[in-house]
């Protein structure tokens, strides 16, 4: 009867087979057992980083400030550990411990790196190369914007050779409710509604597709909210259209749009949809940089 070796060393060699069975004796998966990628991803993980992080977020989770045997309970670790983890966390100023209560709650070290995060991720920057990829892409131009008082606010502008000139430069603006870009960061607007009365009152006409009425624009609005992306048909410009979905940041907050816009030759209510793949992918890679979205979400 063949002895069954340690994994550990079976692993890559040829596994003993039972004499009285003739069958392959089984081995028990380790680490040394799974699959390459899996094992390669276990390797780089560091335990004890792990713990820090739900000890963090432990206590981030938390209406009020706890203690030790509190947190080690809700983080799953032992209180021995979840005691050093404490100390270590308390000394880099990522958590402070009340003198009285000897409770522990969130300190400023972690603000400040949360500071530098928001400092260094630039809108315009992050989405640069993904305007002119996506241009590339759908041979339309691509359009950057954010809300700016009553106006959409071009940051910046994609174009794919040979695609149709704009006259939105970056640094131009545009109408709110007579383009795309202006309608999605309208409906995506803190209260969700028009207020300002140069918004409820005087929407002003550009062609005879434009929405003036107040009511219009506010139906737009809600079917935007639902739909997720908004259209604009020739509203702002005789023989444009353009499509435009949100985008945004770390906290949920929609910061900007992408837009895609080209002639109503091209872009229109027969072939939009067939664009929105690509406009939505692109616009989840520029919230990944943003922190609005992480890498496995899905992008529709």
């Amino acid at each position: 009867m063949a002895v069954a070796c340690d994994p550990r060393q079976c692993a890559g060699r040829e596994v003993p087979r039972n004499t009285q069975t003739g069958k392959d004796s089984q081995v028990p998966e380790s680490a040394e057992t799974k699959s390459a990628p899996t094992r390669d991803r276990d390797a780089r993980r560091v335990k004890s980083v792990e713990h820090a992080i739900d000890i963090l977020e432990t206590i981030a989770r938390a209406d009020r400030s706890l203690g030790v045997s509190d947190i080690a309970r809700k983080a799953g670790l032992s209180k021995a550990t979840t005691h050093h983890m404490l100390a270590t966390l308390e000394a880099r100023r990522f958590v402070m411990r009340d003198p009285d209560s000897t409770q522990y709650r969130l300190s400023w070290g972690l603000y400040e790196l949360g500071s530098n995060v928001v400092r260094n991720v630039n809108l315009t920057r992050v989405a640069r190369p993904y305007l002119d990829r996506l241009a590339a892409q759908t041979g339309e131009s691509t359009l950057l914007g954010i809300l700016d008082e009553n106006s959409v606010l071009y940051l910046d502008r994609g174009e794919a050779p040979g695609g149709l000139r704009m006259s939105a430069d970056a640094g131009r603006r545009g109408p709110l409710h007579a383009t795309a870009s202006g309608k999605v960061l309208l409906a995506y607007s803190l209260d969700g509604d028009l207020t300002d009365p140069d918004l409820t009152e005087h929407l002003s006409r550009f062609t005879s597709t434009t929405v003036t009425s107040p009511a219009a624009l506010r139906r737009q609005l809600a079917q935007v909210r639902t739909r997720g992306y908004a259209t604009c048909w020739q509203e702002r410009e005789v023989g444009l259209c353009s499509v435009a979905v949100p985008l945004r940041d770390y906290t949920g907050k929609v910061v900007g749009c992408l837009t895609l816009a080209g002639p109503a030759t091209r872009i229109n209510t027969r072939t939009y949809q067939s664009h929105l793949p690509a406009l939505r992918a692109a616009a989840h890679r520029i919230e990944i940089h943003l922190g609005g979205a992480r890498p496995t979400d899905h992008p529709y």
